[in-house]
């Protein structure tokens, strides 16, 4: 990869532009944020962790922002993700903060290049000023359409990516009693939501399927299989 060794000084980034990277570039607007989003959308894990039958599993009412309420909040039924998705799409829209979002652009690297200084109340590891008026961050970022790294410096940054990872993580199993010497398909829930809604149903119709796992991705999962096959699933 080729490094750009220009940087492109900005006050504040943000990385990820999910629920709490949109809702911060929101209360940061004022310095003209720059959001990186390595997707080509925002709505983080609603965008790229859900499945056909996924929906909220709490009332509507319970999951807004409180400066932007749902435009149907009474309505007693489970949003589907799509219903989140434009949610979030009106909260961006209407607080004008797609204009700071740059899509397609993951962050590969991250530098603290700044030195420390005594914060106000002299506590031992503390930093002082949040915007210290010059650069301390430096960002790599890598866009799709290019091998090219580009270099970013900040004055503050925001992590909003969230506890979910885009890459499965699969159990260490002894040798010869993993996945290998099952004769079926074995596939993480990462790697099934980037199946259309189609090829889900075919996946797993006339088979007898197991979920691993117990939790929301579980059992949405469990949900899918017992509707493609009129059956009840294993979790």
């Amino acid at each position: 990869m080729a490094r750009q060794s220009n940087l492109m000084v900005s006050k504040i980034g943000i990385i990820g532009a999910g629920v709490s990277g949109i809702a911060v570039a929101k209360q940061l607007s004022n310095y003209n944020p720059v959001v990186f989003e390595a997707s080509d959308s925002i709505g983080g894990v609603w965008k790229s962790c859900s499945y056909s039958s996924t929906k909220l599993q709490s009332p509507r009412g319970d999951y807004e922002f409180t400066d932007f309420p749902w435009p149907n909040r009474d309505d007693p039924s489970f949003p589907s993700y799509i219903e989140i998705l434009d949610y979030l799409k009106s909260y961006a829209e209407h607080f004008d903060v797609m204009k700071y979002v740059m899509f397609n652009s993951k962050v590969v690297e991250v530098r603290f290049v700044g030195g420390r200084e005594p914060a106000d109340s002299g506590e031992p590891g503390e930093y002082g000023s949040l915007l210290p008026g010059l650069p301390v961050w430096e960002v790599a970022v890598q866009s799709k359409q290019s091998d090219t790294i580009q270099w970013y410096a900040f004055e503050f940054l925001v992590v909003c990516t969230g506890k979910y990872g885009d890459i499965p993580k699969i159990p260490e199993f002894p040798l010869k009693k993993g996945p290998e010497v099952f004769k079926g398909k074995v596939m993480h829930s990462l790697d099934y939501c980037k199946l259309d809604k189609e090829a889900a149903t075919q996946l797993h119709k006339g088979k007898k399927v197991a979920v691993v796992g117990f939790k929301k991705s579980a059992i949405d999962l469990a949900l899918e299989c017992a509707e493609a096959n009129q059956g009840t699933s294993s979790v």
